[in-house]
């Protein structure tokens, strides 16, 4: 009886993480989608026609006239992302001979992408890759951990609070993915480690521009919806530490309105 319980959980857990999967497909999927509509057709805004785009106005939908002050910008953007780096940190003291440790953040650099049509409404989208982290241990330092990884974020329901060509205060949701990647090296042989995650969450952003100039910052949350596990090539290689991709992340961007 013991054995049958066993399996049957052995079953139903398998079944969980085949659909977690499958969701997980299904979401990169629509916002890979929602990225290169974002890029090669310039925005939603883009989408629809100006002359008859649609807009909410107390309640009931009502066709706009033609958009004086569209604002679609492209920049540089730097990511600054709170890590908790102590189960890791642990993971290495176990080791002998710790040389360094990971730092409690992580930083991002990458491309930034703003379209505001002066009214209410304001769309994101930005791409970051990780400054890799290395740290070494063990005798002569035989093992080594590199961290790196990507970032996409975008945000096409968010309410500008200050309409207008040169300010904007906008609060709404976003969708984040990405993947964290460890690579593993001892005595010279490399393994590798992912940690992908997909996160609904929030942000708000204060932006201002002056001709065909902008910048601004922005503060965004995620609530990682995806396994904490650092997802390994083969049973062979050691466990590493759960980690949760929840948290805050920190954006400082610049850029020229097109």
């Amino acid at each position: 009886m013991y054995l049958t319980g066993k399996t049957d959980r052995i079953a139903i857990k398998t079944n969980l993480h085949q659909l977690i999967s499958y969701m997980k497909s299904f979401l990169l999927s629509v916002s890979f989608s929602l990225l290169a509509l974002n890029i090669f057709a310039g925005g939603i805004e883009k989408i629809i026609p100006r002359a008859t785009k649609p807009q909410l106005h107390f309640g009931m939908m009502k066709d706009l006239p033609k958009y004086n002050h569209e604002r679609d910008g492209r920049g540089l953007l730097y990511m600054y992302v709170p890590f908790n780096s102590t189960a890791l940190n642990n993971y290495l003291e176990a080791q002998s001979s710790v040389h360094g440790s990971f730092d409690n953040n992580y930083m991002m650099i990458g491309l930034d992408d703003v379209s505001n049509n002066g009214k209410h409404s304001d769309i994101i989208g930005c791409f970051g890759i990780m400054l890799p982290q290395k740290v070494n241990a063990g005798p002569a330092d035989s093992v080594q951990l590199r961290l790196s990884g990507w970032h996409h974020t975008f945000s096409f329901l968010a309410w500008d609070f200050i309409p207008g060509e040169t300010v904007a205060l906008a609060i709404g949701t976003a969708w984040s993915y990405g993947n964290l990647k460890m690579r593993r090296t001892i005595n010279g042989q490399k393994t590798r480690y992912t940690n992908p995650f997909v996160a609904p969450g929030a942000r708000a952003e204060f932006r201002l521009t002056f001709g065909n100039f902008y910048f601004g910052g922005r503060t965004t949350y995620r609530y990682d919806l995806t396994h904490e596990l650092w997802k390994r090539k083969n049973d062979m290689m050691p466990v590493l530490p759960e980690y949760d991709n929840s948290g805050m992340a920190y954006f400082g961007y610049i850029g020229l309105i097109l």
